[in-house]
Formats: structure tokens, C-alpha cells, sequence
């Protein structure tokens, strides 16, 4: 009698065997499959870390937390990863495509590099006051300069304070640290030199926090330096992107939904900005709270 067990049945046992190490070995691959360092540093707040998680995407971090500054796929560059960067576009879309427009923030410099892709006649600035930042952003977010894109490092405060009037047609405000906006970008001082640095008929956005009393004190402060102030809602977080100018009535349904349809197609801008901002809303109930002022 052969001592062996029939072929069948080896094979019947062998097979829950294998299943079982497949399953393992793909379980050890998921808990392994961790982002990797491309970048770390001692900035000015805190260390600068770049992380590639395994499917490309590139993220930003700064300071101890957990907030992404930037993310990016290098090799998808029309991609605007974060939500309110697809929102703020309806910046660029309200202004000419030749406009000059300042950031105040750079990080991985997603929305400039963006847009020198789907709009490059921009005559675009940043200012960033990390130089560890600017760094990370050349060498791994594909951060490239030249006529149409300056980058000063600087304090973006004193930067727009310094400015002649007039300067710049749109001005973003994106500057976070690890948790909020720096204090000294936040108040009404602030705010009127933005105003101040805006062609008479330019634009502003900014980026702003979640928590709720922080939000309604920013709403607040635009709302006394700016006769037109907008919000648009981030779908996927407890965020906003509000929208100002010095003109009033300049941000009615009708001007930002043909802004938004003159925006390039989906295709070509990688999203839909009408479906993006459907939901903005024109701010004109009293502020429901106090202003922000230097000192305060």
C-alpha cells in the first residue's frame, strides 16, 4: 500500500495552507507599506518633513502635528490634492489671465506650481518665511521658479506692509502653522495692508480655520476691512475659504458662476470649479463677533 496520502487530497490540505501564508504575507505587507522620508529638517517652527506614501503621493508636514501643509502627486501635476485649494481657485478665475497675484505661504507650493501649468501667463509671487520650507518644496515638490513665479523668503506680514499700493490684483492668504494662522495674519491691522497692496478692483482669499469661534472672529475682521466678503464651504471639512474685495457688490451669484464657467474644462483643470463653489454664500448679516486687532 503506498504510505502516501492520495493526490487530491495533498492538494486539498496544501491549499488552506497557502491561503493562510498568502493572507499573512499580505497583512505584513499593508502593516509595512508605511510612507516614506524623503526630506527632514529643523525649521524656523518646528521640523520640515516630507513623507511619499506608497501610492506617490508626496505630503507635507511641519511642526509636531498631524496637519498636511502639502500634498501633492508629482506625477500628476494638474492635481490639486487638498480640497481647499480646488476652492480657492475661484481667486485666479476672477482675475485677468496676465493678473499679478502674491501667496502668503508658500509650503510645497502646490496651488503656484498648479497654475503654472493651467494658467502660466500669471505673474505670480510667494512669500515664506521658513527658507528650510523653500528648500523642501524645490527638491521635492517640484517648486519651480523663474519670470512668472518669484519666491522671497521673508515675514509675510512685512512683505505686503512694504509693498507700494496697488501691487498685486489677487493676494492668497495660506499662511498656517502647525495648528492655526500665525496671530499676527489675522487681525484688522494685517488686513488693511492687504487691502492696501490690492489693485482697487482685486481679490482676496483666504484660508481659514475650523474652530468655530476663531472662523467667526476672522469673518468679523474681513468684514470691516472688506465692503464684499464671500464663504465657501470645504465639503470634506470643518474649513473655509473665504473670498474679499475692496468694491462692494463685487461678488454676487451671477459674477462668480460665470468666473467659475470660464474656468479651464475639467479635463484640463483636473475638477469642476463650478461644482466646487455652487455653494458660496455673500456675507451681509451683522459679524457675530469681535474684531481681531494687533495687541489683542
Amino acid at each position: 500500500m503506498d504510505p502516501r496520502p492520495p493526490e487530491g487530497l495533498l492538494r486539498r490540505a496544501i491549499l488552506p495552507v497557502v491561503v493562510v501564508v498568502g493572507l499573512v504575507i499580505a497583512g505584513i505587507m499593508v502593516v509595512t507599506a508605511q510612507p516614506t522620508v524623503l526630506f527632514e529638517a529643523e525649521g524656523a517652527f518646528g521640523p520640515v518633513r516630507v513623507l511619499e506614501r506608497p501610492d506617490g503621493l508626496r505630503e507635507l508636514y511641519i511642526g509636531e502635528g498631524r496637519s498636511r501643509q502639502s500634498a501633492v502627486y508629482p506625477k500628476v501635476p494638474r492635481r490639486l490634492v487638498l480640497e481647499y485649494t480646488r476652492v480657492a481657485m475661484i481667486g485666479p478665475a476672477l482675475v485677468a489671465p496676465d493678473a499679478r497675484v502674491l501667496f502668503v505661504g508658500l509650503g510645497g507650493g502646490a496651488m503656484p506650481g498648479y497654475l503654472q501649468r493651467v494658467r502660466p501667463e500669471l505673474r505670480m509671487e510667494a512669500v515664506e518665511i521658513d527658507p528650510v520650507v523653500v528648500d523642501a518644496a524645490r527638491a521635492h515638490f517640484g517648486l519651480s521658479t523663474g519670470s512668472r513665479l518669484q519666491v522671497h523668503i521673508g515675514d509675510g506680514r512685512r512683505f505686503v506692509e512694504a509693498a507700494e499700493p496697488g501691487r498685486w490684483d489677487l493676494i492668497v492668504l495660506d499662511a498656517f502653522s502647525d495648528t492655526d494662522i500665525p496671530p499676527a495674519l489675522t487681525t484688522r491691522q494685517f488686513l488693511e495692508a492687504v487691502r492696501r497692496a490690492l489693485a482697487p478692483d482685486g481679490f482676496v482669499v483666504g484660508n481659514l480655520p475650523t474652530s468655530a469661534d476663531e472662523y467667526a472672529a476672522m469673518v468679523a475682521t474681513y468684514r470691516t476691512v472688506f465692503p464684499s466678503v464671500a464663504r465657501l464651504e470645504v465639503a470634506r471639512r470643518l474649513q473655509h475659504v473665504v473670498l474679499a474685495s475692496p468694491l462692494p457688490d463685487a461678488l454676487g451669484d451671477e459674477r462668480l458662476a460665470a468666473a467659475a464657467a470660464a474656468w479651464p474644462d475639467p479635463e484640463r483643470a483636473g475638477f469642476d470649479l463650478s461644482a466646487v463653489v455652487s455653494g458660496a454664500r455673500v456675507l451681509d448679516e451683522p459679524p457675530a463677533a469681535a474684531v481681531l486687532e494687533d495687541g489683542g
